[in-house]
C-alpha cells in the first residue's frame, strides 16, 4: 500500500501548492468557453469537468453509511472505548481533496511547473455552494458565468434533443411548464452562488456571456486580473484568438447553426425566436423578476 501511495505523493504535493479556481454557472451559459480560455493561459490548468460534485455526493453517502455501521459496532462491541472514530468534516474534506488531486494528477495535460491555478468547471455546485466555499475547496476563487436564463433554457432544450434524443416542441403547455420549472431553478442557483460570496467579494468574479460575446478581450482581461495572472494585451489576444467560436465549432461563424454540435450557434437573444407573451410571463413570474434585476430586456 505504501508503495502505491508514495508513487502519488510528490505529484499531489505539487498540486496542493497551487491556488484553486472554479468556473461555475448554469448549463449552456458559457462555462465551457470560459474554462477553455482559462486553460489556454500558461499560468492556469483548468482541463474540463471533473464531475466533483457528483463524486462528493457519492462519497458523502458512503461515509455516512460507514459512520452508521462503525457507530453501531462501537456501541455494541467496544463500549469500553472504540479504537476507530467516525469520520468528521475535517476527515471528509481531506479525503475529498486527495481524490480531487488524484483526478488532476491523472489528467496530466500540462506542465504544472509554470501553473499558478488549477481549476475545474461545473454547473451543479449551486445547491451546496457553502460547503464548496468553506470546507471542500477553502480559499478557491469562483468565476460565475451568467447568461440570460431564457437563452440557457432554449440552449438546454436543443442540447437535450441532441444528447439523448428528447424532442420538445417550442410553444404549448409542456414548453411553458418546462420554462416555469427551469426559471425557478435558474434564479435560485444564481442567487445562491452570488449570496455565498457576498461577504467574500475577493473570491468571486461575475461575468456575463453576452458581454464576453460583445467584448471578449475586455472581459477576459478582467478575469485574468481577478486571478492575478498575466493579463498583458498579447496574452489576452492569444487566449481569445485560440478559443473563438469558429475554432471551437470546427470552422463555422457564430450564428451558423449545427444542431448536432455542442457549439450549436454561439449567439445571444435566441429566446426571442421561441418565446411568446405567455412564455415570457411564465419565465418572469417563476424567476421572481431576476431578469429585470440583472438588467436583461423583459
Amino acid at each position: 500500500m505504501l508503495d502505491r501511495l508514495n508513487a502519488h505523493l510528490d505529484a499531489i504535493r505539487e498540486i496542493a501548492a497551487k491556488d484553486i479556481l472554479v468556473v461555475a454557472g448554469s448549463a449552456k451559459s458559457g462555462t465551457t468557453w470560459v474554462q477553455r480560455m482559462l486553460n489556454t493561459h500558461p499560468e492556469v490548468y483548468c482541463p474540463g469537468e471533473g464531475k466533483f460534485a457528483q463524486l462528493m455526493g457519492g462519497f458523502i453517502k458512503t461515509v455516512t453509511d460507514y459512520n452508521k455501521t462503525l457507530n453501531y459496532t462501537n456501541s455494541v462491541v467496544y463500549r469500553e472505548g472504540a479504537f476507530y472514530n467516525p469520520w468528521d468534516d475535517d476527515a471528509i474534506a481531506t479525503a475529498f481533496q486527495f481524490m480531487v488531486a488524484l483526478a488532476w494528477e491523472g489528467s496530466n495535460h500540462k506542465d504544472l511547473s509554470r501553473v499558478r491555478y488549477i481549476g475545474d468547471k461545473d454547473t451543479v455546485y449551486a445547491t451546496s455552494i457553502e460547503a464548496w466555499r468553506d470546507l471542500l475547496l477553502p480559499g478557491a476563487r469562483f468565476i460565475h458565468v451568467v447568461r440570460d436564463g431564457r437563452d440557457t433554457a432554449i440552449s438546454n432544450i436543443y442540447h437535450k434533443n441532441r444528447a439523448d434524443g428528447t424532442q420538445m416542441d417550442f410553444g404549448g403547455e409542456p414548453f411553458r411548464a418546462f420554462l416555469g420549472d427551469y426559471a425557478r431553478e435558474w434564479a435560485d442557483n444564481f442567487r445562491r452562488v452570488r449570496a455565498a460570496f457576498a461577504a467574500q467579494p475577493e473570491r468571486y468574479h461575475e461575468v456575463r456571456y453576452e458581454d464576453l460575446l460583445a467584448e471578449p478581450a475586455r472581459h477576459v482581461t478582467d478575469i485574468l486580473n481577478f486571478l492575478g495572472v498575466d493579463a498583458s494585451p498579447s496574452q489576452v489576444a492569444r487566449v481569445v484568438d485560440e478559443n473563438t467560436f469558429r475554432k471551437l465549432s470546427g470552422g463555422r461563424e457564430a450564428g451558423q447553426e449545427d444542431r448536432a454540435s455542442f457549439y450549436r450557434k454561439g449567439v445571444a437573444g435566441e429566446w426571442r425566436t421561441h418565446f411568446d407573451e405567455k412564455a415570457l410571463a411564465v419565465f418572469d413570474r417563476a424567476s421572481g423578476g431576476l431578469l429585470r434585476e440583472l438588467g436583461y430586456e423583459a
